[in-house]
């Protein structure tokens, strides 16, 4: 082949290839190109920013609230049910067509046009110009007779739309159906502080480097277990039914309410609920969120009325493994100083086992209180029997003293308030980890000259 023949057919190549990268990569497919030749428009789902439909006198009006969730602003302003809107923003955003050929000659009254049965706005925006707002509005008329077509128009084109009926359904469900049932929803999953509010008591949460600790009535360590079990229960406490119109919020026992819950989640977001009486049926509660007064299950209560004790960790110690820098240990007759560093560990200078030094770890973690103790039980404890820092890479130590009062062992945890009651063997236990981790490893002894080793026998 000549040079010519070559550099021409090489120029096709690239010319091909060319229009594959920017033209054809960007077709659509089989697939999109069917589901698309059945649509009249297709508005990106993800640019629209409100929705107001309108049937009769009543009007619901839907704001977007970030970026998958919803908010209803009329007839009433609480979060809505984002997968009840989304299914209508769908259905607005890719307006389907329905079987039957367009009248080219109809007249709107013979479609119900004189008087729709809904009329429902779509607001969006272009993808990246965010100030550039769209506006269309579809008037709804007559259902076709026979069929699952509805007649639709865009308001002020005269052109007959033929749409499936279930658009026009869901557009003139009860405004119940639009609204959350999720009291709190991943408020409560999310959540870096948590309040309730019970009288004149208070008892406060607040998460501090991924960890729950009590803030009220004290300051203390908490239960991770308890704490998150309590903002699960809160997360999937749903609204059994609203109740609307004027309300006696003092009959309901919502003014003042008998329990008040606020979470603070993501950017500082605050979730506020009002708790009130138990309804006459026994099963059931009157709450208040936004305004909206509803019925939630009676069993919440149970866990609105806990107290503090029951959230308290009798876990003594609630540092992170890998967030400890070093440890220092003082008993009776001896002295431990542990050091981390770039993921190793010595003591008293010296390399040791990251295996090692994890069973101390472990055996401090493990240490558990048997009981709680005021301030005034944990007086003239004397002298301590052992005391053990644990230093963290950021942030203030654990401190940890051991004191032993007659038979019972006492312990006392900074930062943490009061005293506890721990097993009597608490401290030789610890002490043990500690000697095992400082302790040279073991290596083999040299076999004696002339000594037969074991399995051999001698030579003569």
């Amino acid at each position: 082949m000549s040079p010519k023949k070559l550099i021409a057919l090489s120029a096709v190549v690239v010319v091909l290839f060319g229009f594959i990268l920017l033209f054809e990569r960007k077709m659509p497919t089989t697939e999109e190109r069917s589901r698309k030749g059945d649509l009249y428009w297709d508005i990106p789902q993800e640019n629209v920013q409100r929705i107001e439909i309108v049937r009769g006198a009543e009007t619901l009006e839907f704001q977007r609230a970030g970026e998958v969730g919803w908010r209803m602003l009329r007839p009433e302003k609480y979060p809505a049910d984002s997968f009840a809107v989304g299914s209508v923003v769908t259905e607005l955003a890719e307006m389907r067509r329905a079987a039957g050929e367009e009248p080219a000659d109809a007249k709107p009254a013979d479609y119900g046009f004189d008087k729709p049965a809904a009329k429902a706005t779509i607001v969006w925006n272009d993808s990246g110009e965010p100030k550039n707002v769209k506006t269309r509005v579809v008037e709804f008329g007559a259902t076709v007779p026979g069929t699952d077509v509805v007649a639709a128009r865009v308001e002020g084109s005269p052109k007959i739309l033929f749409v499936p009926s279930s658009v026009l359904e869901s557009l003139k469900k009860n405004p119940d159906d639009f609204e959350s049932r999720e009291v709190f929803g991943s408020a409560a999953s999310d959540a870096a502080r948590l309040e309730v509010l019970r009288g004149r008591g208070k008892l406060g949460f607040v998460k501090k480097n991924g960890a729950w600790w009590l803030a009220e009535p004290m300051s203390d360590y908490a239960d991770a277990a308890e704490v998150d079990r309590f903002t699960g229960a809160l997360a999937g406490l749903r609204a059994r039914e609203f109740q609307h119109g004027a309300q006696d919020l003092a009959a309901l026992g919502l003014d003042p309410p008998l329990f008040h819950v606020a979470l603070t989640g993501p950017k500082n977001a605050v979730t506020a609920v009002d708790f009130g009486a138990t309804r006459s049926d026994g099963n059931t509660l009157y709450a208040r969120r936004d305004g909206q007064v509803m019925t939630v299950d009676h069993d919440i209560v149970d866990e609105l009325s806990k107290e503090a004790e029951a959230f308290r960790s009798r876990t003594l110690l609630g540092f992170r493994r890998s967030d400890v820098a070093g440890i220092d240990a003082v008993f009776p007759k001896a002295s431990y100083a542990l050091a981390q560093k770039d993921g190793g560990w010595t003591a008293g200078g010296k390399p040791i086992l990251a295996a090692s030094a994890d069973d101390v770890l472990t055996a401090l973690l493990d240490l558990r209180s048997r009981d709680f103790l005021e301030e005034s039980q944990a007086q003239g404890l004397g002298p301590a029997t052992a005391t053990v820092t644990i230093r963290m890479a950021s942030g203030g130590p654990w401190v940890l003293t051991l004191y032993a009062r007659g038979a019972e062992r006492i312990a006392r945890v900074t930062p943490r308030p009061g005293a506890f009651a721990v097993d009597p063997d608490s401290a030789d236990k610890l002490e043990e980890a500690f000697r095992k981790a400082t302790s040279p490893t073991p290596t083999a002894a040299a076999t004696p000259a002339g000594k037969p080793t074991a399995g051999k026998s001698a030579k003569p």
